[in-house]
This record gives C-alpha cells, sequence and structure tokens, in this order.
C-alpha cells in the first residue's frame, strides 16, 4: 500500500518519493507545502507493473533511492498524469529514458553534479595549496623523520603561495565554476577551456575562454576537472602534457581515464612535474602501485566528493526544483537530451 504523508491537506499535485538515505526533515516539509509526497511505504524493490500502478495518479516522481526501477519508454507512456521526475545520473542520463521524456513532455531534473559540486572544488583548492608546498614529499620526510627547516625541495617548481598564479582550467561545469569563485580571492590569472561554454556564461563568470594547446601553454598550475566521456578519454596525454612544460603543478580531482596515467607517471619520475591526484587509473589504486612510492605527487582515494554533511542537498536541490515547477517557475537543474549526449561524448 502507498502512503500519502499529508493525506488530510487539499489536493495539490501528488509527487511519489521513494526516498534517499540523507534528507533534512525542513527540506522535505518545504516541499510539502506545494506537493503531496506520497512514500514508498515498503523496503520491497519496485517492479515495473508495481511501479507503474504507483505513479498512475502522480504527477511527480523522485527517483533517488533504490526501490524505483528504471524509467524506460513502458513506463513513462504508462503515467500519464507525469510532469516531472527528478533523479541522480550525473548528467548521464541514467535510470530515464530521455528521449521518451523529452518527446512526452516530461521535464526532468538531475541535481547531481552541483550537490557535490562544491566538496570537489573546495577539494581541488586544497589540492593545489598543497602541491605549491610540495606536501607529499614534505609529508614523507616528516613520517621518516628527514625533514628539513624551511626546504620543501621544490625550489624549481611554481612554488608558494597562490596569489597571482597563472592556472589553466579544464572543465567549466557546476565544480568549475565553483572553484573559480574559490580561486577569486587569490587574483589569479585563469584561463579556461571547455568546448560547451556559452558566451552568456562566460560573460557571467567574467573568464577568459582559450583553446586546450592555450590553456596548457598558459598554466603554471593545471586543474583538470571534466566528465569522463569517449571525448575526454586520455584527454591528457604524452602531447598535451609536453606542451604544459616541467616545474608545473596538475591537479586532478574528476576521473583517473580522462589523463594517460602512464604519460603522467613519467614526467613525475622524470622530476618534471609536481602532481595533485583523488582519481587514478584503475580505482581503487593498487597497494604496490608506483604512484604510492613517488615523492611529488600527493594522493588521496576518490575522497574529493565525499562530504557526508552535505548529503542532504541531493534531496534538497530535487525538490526546490519540484517547487520551482509547480509554482510555475523555471527550474534551475533540468536536464536534457542535449545534455546527456554531451556527457556521453555524442555532440
Amino acid at each position: 500500500m502507498i502512503s500519502p504523508t499529508n493525506a488530510g491537506s487539499p489536493r495539490r499535485p501528488r509527487v511519489l518519493l521513494d526516498p534517499p538515505q540523507w534528507m533534512q526533515p525542513e527540506d522535505r516539509n518545504r516541499l510539502e507545502e506545494t506537493v503531496e509526497l506520497v512514500e514508498l511505504d515498503d523496503d520491497a524493490p519496485y517492479d515495473v507493473p508495481r511501479l507503474v500502478q504507483a505513479v498512475q495518479d502522480c504527477q511527480g516522481l523522485i527517483r533517488l533511492g533504490a526501490r524505483v526501477p528504471e524509467l524506460t519508454r513502458d513506463v513513462l507512456e504508462a503515467a500519464p498524469a507525469l510532469r516531472i521526475v527528478g533523479l541522480r545520473s550525473d548528467r548521464f542520463g541514467s535510470g530515464i529514458d530521455m528521449d521518451a521524456a523529452e518527446e512526452l513532455g516530461i521535464a526532468v531534473v538531475d541535481a547531481d553534479n552541483i550537490s557535490s559540486a562544491h566538496p570537489v572544488a573546495e577539494w581541488d583548492l586544497a589540492m593545489i595549496l598543497l602541491c605549491l608546498r610540495n606536501a607529499g614529499a614534505v609529508f614523507r620526510q616528516m613520517l621518516a623523520g628527514s625533514e628539513t627547516w624551511a626546504q620543501a625541495g621544490n625550489a624549481d617548481f611554481v612554488c608558494g603561495e597562490l596569489t597571482g598564479r597563472k592556472v589553466g582550467l579544464i572543465g567549466c561545469g557546476h565544480v568549475g565554476q565553483r572553484l573559480i569563485e574559490l580561486l577569486a580571492p587569490f587574483r589569479v590569472d585563469l584561463r579556461v577551456c571547455d568546448p560547451y561554454l556559452s558566451d552568456d556564461t562566460v560573460l557571467r563568470l567574467g573568464i577568459v575562454r582559450a583553446d586546450l594547446d592555450s590553456v596548457l601553454r598558459h598554466a603554471d598550475i593545471l586543474v583538470i576537472q571534466v566528465p569522463l566521456t569517449p571525448r575526454t578519454t586520455r584527454l591528457i596525454g604524452d602531447r598535451e602534457l609536453e606542451q604544459f612544460g616541467r616545474g608545473k603543478i596538475l591537479i586532478n580531482c574528476s576521473r583517473g581515464r580522462v589523463l594517460d596515467q602512464d604519460a603522467l607517471i613519467r614526467r613525475l619520475q622524470a622530476g618534471d612535474l609536481i602532481a595533485g591526484l583523488d582519481v587514478f587509473d584503475p580505482e581503487p589504486l593498487p597497494r604496490d602501485h608506483v604512484l604510492r612510492t613517488l615523492p611529488n605527487v600527493f594522493i588521496t582515494p576518490h575522497i574529493a566528493w565525499y562530504a557526508p554533511n552535505v548529503f542532504y542537498r541531493y534531496f534538497q536541490n530535487v525538490a526546490l526544483d519540484f517547487e520551482r515547477f509547480f509554482q510555475g517557475r523555471p527550474v534551475e537543474q533540468g536536464l536534457t537530451r542535449r545534455m546527456v549526449e554531451i556527457r556521453h561524448g555524442r555532440i
């Protein structure tokens, strides 16, 4: 049996909720001022027939838990009242047939990226600051008791403070745009490469857009923050690292396979670069992997996104867009078929 959470209230748009593990009561209560939430009432997964029956008279569906099956064309076509769906797909459109949703006029909200963007951007900034002090090498020296006062071993590299440095950013989505905000007090000389960035966004951010080679030649500190797609796989390899040069800093908190990891290791072993890496190829990083031994790299185990105190944002951001939608206002985290095509590298 499906239970409305506000059974005695006046008729409002009904939204079927597969609740996530993290959800703030105030976010739920706020959404219930606009819609009638209908929550899955047991722990058993829903098969397609059961889901179709449950969503029949619902105008919305929030799919953030693990009990609702994929929203295929058959499911969407069998739910004539459905007007909006909220999910987590990291802009890949996973879990829903985007072609069918678009053809049927069903809005799709995906708050995955923006919900984890701030923690990742903060870790990008932290990695920059750590690598400017060659923290990987210094930390190893401290553990070994071999440190030398006021010596970081990076005098031949970009080092010291961040203020005024030349920074290159590859990828300017939610994470990249938050990182730009965080870099503002440091007054860096920033160049950004992102072929999908609109002119309006460039003006809003006040940034200089450039192609990949120009950004590589410009940067003393390079931050890679792109999703992994067929177009970005091995985006940075031997040729690009040669363009980047030596004595510089490379940061990657996006996905390991956007780098040619072997090419990077060769540059690190030659002492050409200092790197801050949160992602690898493969993951988890094998215990005997050479990256664990190199002094000029600061490594962390894919933790940039992990900030449990803000996991509630996954529901919060979807709920806010549902509120906007049913109040007749534009959604802010809408997902379109074009976005999915870009994410899959087809555009």
